[in-house]
Parts: structure tokens; C-alpha cells; sequence
């Protein structure tokens, strides 16, 4: 950083450049402010030390000058004359501080330090501002390029099901054997991806509307066990639920049931054939329910675990990607656990998630409760 000082006296000039080298900065020497603004208009300088009274233009006019072109250069008065009066009337003026004569460079140094510090701060909150600035336009294209690609993707793929569905009674053999691959691989991967996206623009939005409501979560859970029973069958697990049957809960139950789904479906995949799964929950004294989805999985590296939330996140090579919602380490778009922190959040509750690779991995889900409906 180079300084600008500037004073009429020769011998006080020398003395502030040699104090400035010393404590590891650059300056300029200025005999007069009309020299100094000269200066100040072909090159930036962020701190200017001036004296008040000089010929052709004073301190103050220099001041006045430069803020006015330039109102972000610090100043630092030197001066003969240390009054209560003059300090309030350059602190009024904007200035940084001032130092009285004979200058007292020990206590120079720990100002010119303090102003650098002030003016690197400010240039990191300028470049936070900008950042942020830049953060909130990409989010809101990511959710510009979600909502868009939901809403004109569902049409073809819609267009696609109709045209599947007249063809499919008027073919036979080989040809039927292919529609049906193509009916519930192809089209199947595609209205789920439509169907996560849509999900997604809606999930994402600040004005998500829940709608709490009663409810036993035993058969919520039962019956996502049962729509994915031939996935649990086909993959070996062995799942269990470790809660009673009368546990009740309040939340939105269609949004928590996604929630379930998703955790569940997130330990088929990454868990081996024949593995184990457990869902178990409990209400505690404070009407928190603790829902907990465990499994003898592949379990997470933990340099991951920070980033298995983020939108658009896989654990797995992307380069070894394979879409499959039952396969071993099959993959999607990477937004079920960002779904699921959403909707949680969204509840005022919490994830947690505890992993360790080649043993397994427990996701804790945290969903306070209202009193009024406890039972268990």
C-alpha cells in the first residue's frame, strides 16, 4: 500500500518517509496541497497524511477537494495546533484521525496501522458484498432453470406415456417385450426426473406451505415398506421397525412421508445385498420425535459427510454414474437427502447423520412436536 504525505516543511516529510519504509509501506511526498490533489487525480492513493496550514492550498481545502472526487481516501491531520475544537471539526469532515506536533511516531504507527486495517476490511466486506450478490443471481437462475425445465419437460414425457399406452395393445412378441423396457425404464426415469425437479421448485421456495396435521407414524411407514416391498425382496434386506404402534406425531404427512421414502430408498441402494435396515423413532419428554433410519451399508467417507445435503450431490464417481432406484450403488440427480434437509427444516427440525465406511450409516431426524397431539 503507498501513502500520500504531505507537509511544506522538508525535514518532517524526510522523517515520514523513513518511519513509513520502516513499518513496511511505500509513500509520496507532496510540499503543498495543490501538488498533492495534482498527484491524487493521476494516482490512487487510500491514505493521505496532511498538515493543515500550508501555502497555495491548506490542509482543509485539500480535504474538501479530494472528497469530493474521491470520498473513500482516508485522511490523517497533522498538525501544530491540537485543540477539542479542531478534532470535533475534522471528525465532522470525515477525517480518519489527526496527530498533534511534534508528532509522536510510536503513536503514528499504531494509527496508520489501524487505518490500513480499517480500509483492508471494508475492501473484504465490498468483495463479501459482491460475492453474495453474485451467490443470490446464480440461485435464483438455479431456480429459474428448475421451475422451467419441470414445467416444459412434463409435457413430452406426458405425450410420450399417451403415445406407449395406444401403441402397446396392437403389438406382440419381441416388440411388446421392447415397448415394455422402454415404458418402464426409459419413461419410468424420466417422469421421476421431472417429478424430483418439480419437487424441487416447490421445496426450494421460501413459501413453502406445510400442512400439519395428526397422524400414527407406524403405518406411514408400513406403507412405504409395502409400495417398495419388491425392492426389498429382490435386494435380500432384511428391514425392521423399531418403534410401537401407537407412536403418533404431528407434521405435514405427505412431505414427512417423502422424507421416510427417501432415506429408506437412499440405505437400499447403498446397502449390499442381504444387508439390514432400521427404522426406529421415539418421543421424547420435551415432544421431540427422534426418527432414525440406519443401515450395514457401504457407509459415507467423512470428508463427504458436509456435503451429502447439497443440491445435486453424489457420493459415487460421477464419472461411474448409472441411474437406478433399486441397484446396488444405483444413482439419481443427487436431491433426495437435499429434499429431505428442506422439508425437515422447513418443520423447524434437524438432520443429523453419523457414517462409517464398510459399517453402515444412521441418519437422525429430528421433528419437534406439538404437545397437544402427543400419544404414545
Amino acid at each position: 500500500m503507498e501513502l500520500l504525505v504531505v507537509d511544506d516543511e522538508a525535514p518532517i516529510r524526510s522523517l515520514w518517509e523513513r518511519f513509513i519504509a520502516r513499518w513496511g509501506f511505500d509513500c509520496e511526498l507532496a510540499t503543498n496541497g495543490q501538488e498533492a490533489l495534482d498527484m491524487v487525480r493521476s494516482k490512487h492513493y487510500p491514505i493521505i497524511i496532511t498538515d493543515l496550514a500550508m501555502p497555495v492550498l491548506s490542509g482543509q481545502e485539500l480535504i474538501q477537494r479530494v472528497r469530493q472526487e474521491q470520498p473513500q481516501v482516508q485522511f490523517i491531520v497533522t498538525t501544530g495546533y491540537g485543540t477539542i475544537e479542531l478534532a470535533v471539526e475534522m471528525m465532522k469532515a470525515g477525517v480518519y484521525d489527526f496527530l498533534t506536533k511534534p508528532i509522536n511516531y510510536s503513536h503514528a504507527e499504531l494509527i496508520v496501522k489501524k487505518c490500513v486495517d480499517s480500509i483492508h476490511a471494508q475492501q473484504e466486506n465490498v468483495a463479501l458484498r459482491q460475492k453474495n450478490r453474485n451467490l443470490e443471481e446464480l440461485n435464483e437462475l438455479k431456480e429459474k432453470f428448475i421451475s422451467i425445465t419441470s414445467h416444459e419437460m412434463r409435457t413430452p414425457v406426458s405425450i410420450i406415456d399417451s403415445v406407449m399406452e395406444i401403441l402397446a395393445p396392437q403389438l406382440t412378441g419381441q416388440a411388446m417385450q421392447s415397448l415394455g423396457r422402454l415404458l418402464s425404464r426409459a419413461s419410468g426415469q424420466l417422469t421421476e426426473i421431472v417429478d424430483q425437479m418439480h419437487e424441487l421448485s416447490h421445496i426450494n421456495s421460501p413459501n413453502l406451505k406445510l400442512r400439519r396435521e395428526p397422524f400414527n407414524l407406524f403405518p406411514l411407514c408400513r406403507e412405504i415398506m409395502e409400495e417398495l416391498d419388491f425392492v426389498l425382496e429382490k435386494r435380500g434386506h432384511q428391514i425392521t421397525l423399531d418403534f410401537p404402534e401407537n407412536l403418533s406425531m404431528t407434521a405435514d404427512r405427505l412431505k414427512f412421508k417423502k422424507v421416510v421414502r427417501e432415506l429408506l430408498q437412499n440405505a437400499i441402494k447403498f446397502t449390499g445385498d442381504g444387508g439390514r435396515i432400521t427404522m426406529a423413532a421415539s418421543l421424547d419428554e420435551n415432544h421431540q420425535l427422534k426418527f432414525t433410519v440406519a443401515d450395514t451399508g457401504i457407509g459415507i467417507p467423512p470428508e463427504n459427510l458436509d456435503k451429502i445435503f447439497h443440491l445435486f450431490y453424489e457420493v459415487g464417481n460421477s464419472l461411474n454414474h448409472h441411474t437406478s432406484k433399486d441397484e446396488f450403488l444405483g444413482g439419481g440427480m443427487g436431491v433426495g437427502l437435499s429434499i429431505v434437509n428442506d422439508i425437515v427444516t422447513a418443520h423447524a427440525g434437524k438432520v443429523e447423520v453419523e457414517s462409517q465406511v464398510d459399517q453402515g450409516t444412521r441418519f437422525v431426524v429430528f421433528l419437534p412436536q406439538d404437545p397437544a397431539f402427543y400419544s404414545a
